[in-house]
């Protein structure tokens, strides 16, 4: 038999596998520590050696067959044919069944016995190895069993068991060659080809681990404020439930339970210091049915309680979105950090911080460490940043305020109530409302009801202005100054050509350019143009041009410095009237 005999009954003939190295599903099945192997390195480890076939058996036992306690003394490989095999390994026990192949290393402690009413039958590989040492520009110096053979432990073959069994009735045939160094040939060629398939197997069943594994954490993501059962969680995934969750753990670092926790406790911060809600309310929307748990099990995992989170999360706010700059400074507070735009789309408002927040770079990997380096309380974002820098919301409690899909007056309340400041935003947009009521009033007196367009040149193309975002909103919303007819029906902005310039004929033209190549050049074409020119504030002189910021920004405190823009352009004399009173 080799390097493991068993004594068996005369009607049976014994012979063994042997296979050593690659423990992946058996190591979760035992629960042992070891590291799974990636395939890749499995193919670079086995290329590096050089293996010989000592000995080929093939064992057909009673149904009560048992072997004695012994040392393995070679490299073999175990693939069962036919019945189930209780194995004690080093004192661990695993059951290997049909179609398993078993990967045993020199010197393992080893007792086997059949453990079911079908005969057990199984081929045994012994084998030696050498293992490369070092390699020089002359030679290759091996080692006899250098280093630990990459395959060790349990493997369940289950696309390839046709073409695994052919190969141990392949090699089983060629043990007995008389034929020299041909028949020893062949053996390492058609173990070569059995270790291939193992690697291959391997490689499958990792993928089917980690698919499995991914397919309950995106549930879990789904519906983590549910009671989610292992047993239903093991089911998604194709495991038993004890296997599913040593294997959650390998390949997450937390058990399933512990995961769904965290998930939890990172929405509790989110909406501790965002929502309106009460403790018990966040409770039962995670799921807890008590108040009193859920405040355990958030202060397990944050060290804070609650209360003690709310206070603290206040601290260090960063905030990912150039554009709240305004809101921050309408509410009258600075963030501890914030990104800026780069070149010559940096805002003003941002340099009218009383205390400066540190500058965070709108890109990069440089900054996004820097991010992590500043340990905030709360992370301030919008729902792009949030899509692309989803490894970063671990960093804090991360909370995403969309920019294009609500107006700003909301977004202000949004972030005012994060920051404790709901009162200071209540009391800015009555100043604000009583200060676009008045420039409307001086405009008015002015220019009437004569019309205003808003033309910015950007990528090379002409884009108008609408009614209810950005200049727009501003314009025609707070100031009330009235638009050309084709201007009603666009809510935020539409690119238009040359040609369509004279359907959005005005009295007035707000124009935006760039220093960019393109827009200086669609700048020189559209001045130039007969459409242009034909325009009624051209011919009358009444064309101004407009600066980037903080007329494009969509803000708080950048609709107010648009609001003294507007009074500059229409109603100069008013406003400096007005400066005198206020003196």
């Amino acid at each position: 038999m080799g390097a493991i005999h068993a004594k068996m009954e005369p009607s049976y003939i014994c012979e063994k596998f042997a296979f050593s190295g690659l423990s992946i599903l058996c190591d979760y099945t035992r629960g042992t520590n070891k590291t799974m192997m990636i395939p890749s390195d499995i193919y670079t480890r086995l290329n590096e050696l050089i293996i010989d076939v000592t000995d080929v058996e093939l064992t057909e036992c009673s149904p009560h067959w048992r072997s004695q306690p012994q040392i393995v003394s070679s490299c073999q490989i175990w693939f069962v044919h036919k019945g189930t095999a209780k194995l004690e390994l080093n004192g661990e026990t695993c059951r290997i069944g049909a179609g398993h192949l078993l990967f045993l290393s020199k010197g393992q402690k080893f007792e086997a016995a059949s453990d079911s009413a079908v005969p057990l039958i199984f081929y045994t590989v012994s084998f030696t190895y050498r293992t490369l040492l070092r390699k020089t520009d002359k030679d290759y110096v091996y080692r006899a069993e250098g280093e630990a053979f990459p395959l060790n432990g349990e493997v369940p073959i289950h696309n390839h068991q046709p073409q695994v069994h052919y190969l141990f009735e392949q090699l089983y045939g060629c043990r007995k060659g008389n034929d020299g160094g041909r028949g020893q040939y062949r053996l390492k060629g058609l173990l070569h080809e059995l270790l291939y398939l193992v690697a291959v197997e391997l490689e499958d069943g990792i993928n089917q681990q980690r698919n499995g594994v991914e397919r309950t954490v995106e549930y879990i993501h789904q519906h983590y404020t549910k009671n989610l059962p292992l047993e239903e969680l093991s089911r998604l995934a194709g495991f038993s439930p004890s296997y599913y969750s040593r294997l959650f753990k390998k390949l997450k670092g937390l058990s399933p339970n512990s995961y769904m926790t965290k998930l939890r406790m990172n929405r509790a911060k989110e909406l501790l210091v965002y929502s309106q809600g009460s403790y018990y309310e966040i409770a039962q929307y995670l799921g807890y049915k008590e108040e009193s748990y859920f405040s355990r099990m958030f202060k397990k995992e944050t060290g804070y309680s609650p209360t003690e989170y709310v206070k603290m999360s206040r601290t260090i706010v960063v905030a990912m979105r150039h554009s709240f700059h305004g809101d921050f400074l309408a509410l009258g507070i600075s963030p501890h950090a914030a990104v800026m735009a780069r070149g010559s789309e940096v805002s003003p408002i941002y340099n009218q911080y009383e205390g400066m927040p540190l500058p965070i770079l709108v890109d990069g990997k440089s900054s996004m460490d820097d991010l992590v380096r500043l340990k905030p309380t709360l992370i301030l974002c919008d729902d792009e940043w949030a899509k692309l820098n989803k490894e970063l919301t671990h960093v804090a409690p991360t909370v995403t305020i969309p920019y294009w899909d609500i107006p700003w007056r909301e977004r202000l309340y949004r972030i005012a109530d994060l920051v404790g400041r709901r009162k200071e935003a209540k009391a800015w947009l009555q100043y604000y409302e009583q200060k676009a009521e008045q420039a409307s009033q001086r405009i008015k007196a002015n220019i009437g009801d004569e019309t205003v367009f808003v033309l910015r040149i950007v990528g090379g193309k002409l884009r108008v202005y609408g009614m209810d975002r950005n200049i727009g909103s501003t314009l025609y919303q707070d100031l009330k100054l009235t638009p050309p007819e084709n201007v009603r029906g666009i809510k935020w902005r539409k690119t238009i050509t040359l040609e369509e310039l004279p359907d959005y004929d005005a009295n007035y033209v707000l124009l935006m350019g760039s220093p960019h190549k393109k827009d200086q050049k669609m700048m020189r074409k559209l001045i130039q143009s007969p459409q242009w020119q034909a325009l009624t504030a051209v011919r009358h002189h009444q064309c101004v041009d407009i600066a980037l910021y903080p007329w494009i920004d969509y803000s708080a405190s950048s609709h107010e410095l648009v609001i003294d823009e507007v009074v500059r352009i229409f109603a100069p004399e008013e406003q400096k009237s007005q400066k005198s009173s206020n003196n």
